[in-house]
């Protein structure tokens, strides 16, 4: 979340969703047009524990996701 406030958007929106025994949680910057992430949060959300994350630039901001088991 921390990477996603620091885009300097006036908000933040987490997602989450549950498959399987395992959660999935985005947050969006709703910042578009931003070069591509840092990749040093990854390291970060992999030392938390998840299992598989990821973050991305689209129209609608930047992206930052991990899974995580439940």
């Amino acid at each position: 979340m921390r990477a996603t406030v620091a885009d300097g958007g006036r908000r933040v929106s987490l997602h989450l969703a549950d498959q399987n025994r395992q959660a999935l949680i985005v947050a969006l910057s709703h910042r578009p047009g931003l070069a591509v992430a840092d990749t040093a949060v990854l390291t970060e959300l992999t030392s938390l524990g998840a299992v598989s994350c990821g973050t991305d630039t689209a129209e609608d901001g930047r992206r930052i996701w991990a899974v995580l088991d439940l």
